[in-house]
């Protein structure tokens, strides 16, 4: 998990130039395709080690497994493609440091969304969550400055707390890494009908020389660190995974003061800071049941 949030806050800077010359869904849909490539790669690899053949579904050997898979891979998908795009919206408009905090609000949110399965928030988790919104307040400059990009990574943290509820659902029952394949390949899908449909422009120009940036997410930040992650949500508890998580926005602060040279205020910083704390406090296994 630690290896992820590595990956996944560099990414941001990758994602933040990739901007420079494509558009979101585009790069969505790139990225997404060399995160299937490597996965097939890695399926491979796997199979004939543990089965000295290729196989089509691995360990999920009845038709119930492999309806989980399929259906796990599909509805993780389509809610990775959704938060994806939202992020890579955002990047047009804001910082990579500021996306990197922004986003991990879904830390904090997914205790929230426990309200819907009846599990009812703790004081601690209130508290947590005025301290993400005041820290969000502060490095946003107020609800009155916030831009589009600000709003579209918010929108992000809030569909990103879906998908860790959809890979806990289906983590345990499939096999991870062809979890994630599927789920990269309903990606792609998905993104390349939504630069159709929408008329996304692109160029070839703009294809070549996002390559770099669009390759890392794709190895990196796709096949790598999800997969990463839903291996970790299968063997970790709750807890531990997600404090790990919280530090993907450290790191992406820290990869956008070194490769894309952004600096950020005082009050930004103070923001930065609430919000981390914030994500921290909420994880915290205070006032918890002991099951």
């Amino acid at each position: 998990m630690l290896t992820a949030t590595v990956l996944w806050g560099v990414a941001f800077s990758a994602q933040s130039r990739g901007m420079d010359f494509v558009h979101p869904m585009l790069f969505t849909a790139l990225r997404s395709i060399v995160g299937v490539t490597a996965l097939l790669v890695v399926i491979g690899i796997f199979d004939l080690v543990k089965f000295g053949k290729l196989t089509l579904w691995g360990s999920a050997a009845t038709p119930q497994e492999r309806r989980e898979l399929l259906a796990g891979g599909w509805w993780c998908g389509l809610v990775i493609t959704l938060a994806s795009v939202c992020q890579q919206a955002g990047l047009k408009y804001t910082t990579a440091g500021k996306t990197g905090f922004l986003t991990a609000l879904y830390i904090v949110i997914v205790p929230l969304l426990g309200i819907f399965f009846k599990r009812k928030p703790t004081l601690i988790l209130w508290i947590s969550v005025i301290l993400a919104l005041s820290g969000s307040y502060l490095l946003c400059g107020g609800l009155g400055t916030i831009n589009r990009g600000e709003w579209f990574v918010i929108a992000c943290a809030v569909i990103y707390s879906i998908h860790i509820m959809v890979i806990d659902r289906y983590a345990g029952k499939c096999d991870c890494v062809r979890l994630s394949c599927i789920q990269f390949m309903a990606a792609t899908v998905l993104a390349a009908a939504g630069v159709l449909i929408f008329r996304e422009p692109w160029s070839g120009s703009g294809i070549v020389n996002s390559l770099p940036f669009w390759m890392f997410c794709g190895i990196g930040s796709s096949a790598v660190a999800f997969t990463l992650q839903m291996v970790a949500q299968k063997y970790l508890h709750p807890v531990t995974a997600t404090l790990l998580m919280s530090l993907e926005s450290v790191f992406a602060v820290l990869g956008g003061w070194l490769f894309l040279h952004e600096m950020l205020s005082a009050r930004e910083l103070a923001g930065c800071g609430v919000i981390f704390s914030a994500i921290i406090l909420s994880q915290l296994p205070i006032g918890r049941k002991k099951a």
